[in-house]
């Protein structure tokens, strides 16, 4: 008769657990329970703060492409200027009656380098 009570006393308390386990996971109380350990707590800390460092490189990055937007302009308007100097001073020289120096040629494919320019032909003298 023992045996029968101990078996019966065990199927009980195996009953009651699984019952608890499966209210626990299914009612959300067991998620309370899982977040108030310090190691949830100590992850979710760390979450925040990772999530505030994305946001501040994220807000740097966009600093960044603003600044380089306006130096990509303001290196265009200066390339622009240089062209209408080089195209005045041109024409100024040859306005003058010097002859044409040779223009620099644009560097070669692949290597970052100008190429040589040819020797300008002589001009017969008046």
């Amino acid at each position: 008769m023992v045996i029968i009570r101990f078996l019966f006393a065990l199927l009980v308390g195996y009953l009651a657990g699984a019952g608890t386990t499966l209210w626990l996971v299914q009612s959300g109380t067991g998620d309370f329970m899982i977040r108030r350990t310090e190691v949830v707590q100590d992850l979710e800390r760390r979450v925040r703060e990772v999530e505030q460092q994305r946001d501040a490189v994220g807000r740097q990055l966009e600093d960044a492409l603003v600044r380089f937007n306006r130096m990509e302009t303001a290196f265009t308007t200066l390339e622009g200027r240089f062209r209408d100097l080089l195209t005045a001073h041109e024409a100024a020289r040859l306005r003058d009656g010097e002859p044409r120096a040779a223009a620099p040629r644009a560097p070669a494919e692949g290597t970052g380098t100008p190429t040589e320019a040819p020797d300008p032909a002589p001009t017969p003298g008046p």
